[in-house]
C-alpha cells in the first residue's frame, strides 16, 4: 500500500493536480511515523502552492524526526527565503549541502539569498556554479543576468538574457529583456519585446510598461493609447493614473493631467489607512503635487510626511524646493542649510541655496556660495548669470557685466544673458552697446514687456525718440505694468512736436 500511494502521488504531480496530491498525502499520514516521504513531500508541495507558513510546520516536524535528511533542509531553506527570512534560509541550504544533498538548484537558491542581500558578486558565483551542472536552466540564467546587470556588466547580462529567451521565449524572458533595454534607455527595443507577450493575465502590466516606454520617448499620444488599453484590461491604480497625468502633462493638457493626478492622490489617501508604513506613500504624493506645480498642496504633504520621518534628507531637499517655489526664501534657506550641513553637497543644493539668498536680498552671501560652487563643480552659464545678477543688485555694474559676458560665452543662445549685459551697459552709459545687446536678446526670442521698455529707455536717452516711443508702445501691448510708461510716452511725443 505504501508504494502504491507514492506512485499515485507521483502521477497526480505529473498531472499538476497539486491539491489532490496534498489530500492524498494527508490520507496516508500513518506512514509518516517511520518514513520522511510524508513530511518532505508535504513541505515541497506546500512550497510550490506558495503556502509557506504551512510548509514550514511540516518541514520542522520532519526535520525533528529525520534531522539528517538534506532534502528537507533544502526545502525549509527555500521556505524561509520566500518568507523573507534570508539568513535562516541560507543556514538551512548550507546544512543541506553539508549533509550531502548537493543539487544545482540549491546553489541557485543560495545565489538568490545573496542577490536579495545585494551581494551580487557572491550571487553570480553561486549561479555560475549551478549553471555548470544545469547550463540550460532559464531561471538560473535570468538570475545571473540580473546580477550582472546590477554589477553594470551589461554585455554578460544581455548574453544570458538572450540565451534564456532562446531556450524558452515565454513572458518572463520577454519581460526580462524589456527591463534590460529599459535600463539601457533603448525604449524602442523594450517595446518590441513587450509586444511579444500575448498572455491575457499579463495584458494590464504589459500595456502599462509599453506606455511607460512611450513616455520616455516623449510620445504622449501613443502612451495614452496603451494606458487606456491597460485600464480596459483591469489596471486601475495609482501608477496608472499618475502616468496618465504625465502623458497629458506632456500634451500641455493640465486639466486632464490634474484629474488623473488627483485620482492617484485619492488612491494614495486610501492606502494610508490600509498600510502600516506611510512615509513612502507621502513621497509619491509629494512628487505628484510637484508635477502639478501646486506648491501649497506639496507643502501640506511635506508637513504630513515630516510627522513620519523628521529631518529626512529627501524630505528637507523638497522642503527647500517647495519654499523656494512659494517665494518663502527664509524657510528655503533654512532647509538648504540643513541639507548642506548634513552631507547633501551636490551642485543642485548649492544652486538652490544661492538663488534663494540672492532673491532674499543677501547678495554677498549668495556670491560667496556661488564662488564655492564654481570651485567645486566648475562653471556654467547659469552660475555666471547668477553671479552677474547679484552684482547687478549691488549696483556693481562692471563686475556684473564681466560675469554676464562669461555667461553669454557658455550659453550663446540664452536671451537672458544679453538682456542683463545690456542693462549693465545702460547703467554704465554705454548706450550703443546696450542697444546692441537688447537687440540680440530680442533676436534670441525675448519679446516681453521688460525688454521692450528697457530698449525704449536706452533709445530715449540716446535721443532716438521715435524709436523709443515704438518700443514703449510694444511694452504696453504686452501689458507691462509700469505706471510711468504712459507719462514717458506722452513726454517724448510732446518733445517731438516741439522739435518739429
Amino acid at each position: 500500500m505504501s508504494l502504491d500511494y507514492k506512485q499515485e502521488f507521483a502521477d497526480l504531480l505529473a498531472e499538476n493536480r497539486l491539491e489532490d496530491a496534498r489530500i492524498l498525502l494527508e490520507k496516508y499520514k500513518i506512514y509518516a511515523l517511520d518514513d520522511p516521504f510524508y513530511y518532505g513531500n508535504m513541505g515541497w508541495l506546500l512550497n510550490h502552492m506558495e503556502r509557506y507558513q504551512e510548509a514550514e510546520i511540516y518541514l520542522l516536524k520532519g526535520i525533528h524526526q529525520f534531522g539528517e535528511d538534506g532534502w528537507m533542509h533544502s526545502q525549509l531553506g527555500f521556505c524561509y527565503d520566500r518568507q523573507g527570512r534570508i539568513k535562516e534560509g541560507m543556514e538551512e541550504l548550507l546544512t543541506a549541502l553539508e549533509l550531502g544533498f548537493d543539487e544545482a538548484w540549491i546553489h541557485g537558491e543560495i545565489g538568490w539569498c545573496f542577490k536579495e542581500a545585494h551581494e551580487y558578486e557572491q550571487a553570480v558565483n553561486c549561479f555560475e556554479d549551478a549553471l555548470l551542472d544545469d547550463p540550460n536552466n532559464t531561471w538560473l540564467l535570468a538570475q545571473a543576468a540580473s546580477c550582472y546587470l546590477s554589477l553594470d556588466k551589461k554585455e554578460q547580462a544581455l548574453e544570458y538574457y538572450l540565451k534564456s529567451y532562446q531556450l524558452d521565449p515565454d513572458s518572463d524572458a520577454c519581460f526580462d529583456l524589456a527591463n534590460y533595454y529599459h535600463q539601457k534607455e533603448d525604449y524602442e527595443r523594450e517595446i518590441q519585446y513587450l509586444e511579444k507577450i500575448h498572455e491575457k493575465e499579463h495584458e494590464p502590466w504589459k500595456e502599462f510598461q509599453i506606455a511607460n516606454a512611450y513616455i520616455s520617448l516623449h510620445r504622449a499620444k501613443d502612451a495614452l493609447e496603451h494606458l487606456k488599453k491597460a485600464e480596459a484590461a483591469g489596471k486601475d491604480d495609482t501608477s496608472l493614473h499618475a502616468l496618465m497625468g504625465d502623458a497629458y502633462r506632456l500634451l500641455d493638457d493640465m486639466e486632464h493631467a490634474n484629474a488623473h493626478y488627483d485620482r492617484a492622490l485619492s488612491y494614495y489617501e486610501k492606502a494610508i489607512h490600509r498600510e502600516k508604513e506611510h512615509y513612502w506613500i507621502y513621497q509619491e504624493m509629494i512628487w505628484i503635487a510637484h508635477k502639478q506645480r501646486d506648491w501649497k498642496k506639496k507643502l501640506a504633504f511635506l508637513k504630513r510626511a515630516e510627522k513620519e520621518k523628521k529631518d529626512d534628507m529627501w524630505l528637507m531637499y523638497h522642503f527647500a524646493r517647495c519654499y523656494s517655489d512659494l517665494g518663502d526664501y527664509e524657510h528655503a534657506e533654512n532647509a538648504c542649510e540643513f541639507c548642506l550641513s548634513h552631507g547633501e553637497q551636490g551642485m543642485d543644493m548649492f544652486d538652490l541655496y544661492a538663488w534663494n539668498l540672492g532673491r532674499d536680498g543677501k547678495e554677498r552671501k549668495a556670491i560667496e556660495v556661488l564662488s564655492k560652487r564654481l570651485k567645486r563643480f566648475g562653471a556654467d552659464g547659469w552660475a555666471y548669470g547668477e553671479l552677474g545678477w547679484n552684482y547687478l543688485q549691488l549696483q556693481e555694474y562692471e563686475k556684473a557685466l564681466e560675469y554676464f559676458v562669461k555667461a553669454r560665452k557658455k550659453e550663446p543662445k540664452n536671451a537672458m544673458h544679453p538682456s542683463m549685459s545690456g542693462w549693465c551697459h545702460y547703467q554704465l552709459d554705454e548706450l550703443e552697446d546696450a542697444i546692441c545687446d537688447f537687440t540680440t536678446a530680442m533676436q534670441l526670442g525675448r519679446k516681453d514687456g521688460w525688454i521692450f521698455a528697457s530698449m525704449a529707455e536706452v533709445l530715449a536717452k540716446a535721443d532716438r525718440k521715435e524709436e523709443a516711443i515704438q518700443y514703449y508702445e510694444q511694452a504696453l501691448a504686452q501689458e507691462y505694468g509700469e505706471d510711468w510708461i504712459p507719462e514717458e510716452v506722452a513726454k517724448l511725443k510732446k518733445e517731438e512736436v516741439a522739435v518739429s
